[in-house]
């Protein structure tokens, strides 16, 4: 059996700008707990012209409670880092 894991990829774009890239991937519990999901993430962004450096993070990972966080503080809705 296998899980939909959310993905993203903080990676370098076609124009060398940074980027996010947004994907699924499919991996058992055993995949996901040996971080196969991550490989599987970085190759697919690469697949679609994302280059280094790039590092990926999933749905439960730090980074992905982070955005919503991150977001607010690049439109300015708040002073905190």
């Amino acid at each position: 059996m296998t899980n939909r894991i959310r993905m993203t990829v903080l990676a370098t774009n076609a124009e060398g700008s940074p980027d996010l890239y947004l994907t699924f991937v499919e991996v058992t519990a055993l995949q996901y707990n040996e971080g196969q999901h991550y490989d599987m993430a970085l190759a697919r962004a690469e697949d679609e012209g994302y280059r280094p450096p790039m590092i990926a993070f999933d749905q439960n990972d730090a980074a992905a409670g982070m955005l919503r966080h991150a977001t607010a503080f690049m439109e300015g809705e708040t002073d905190g880092a």
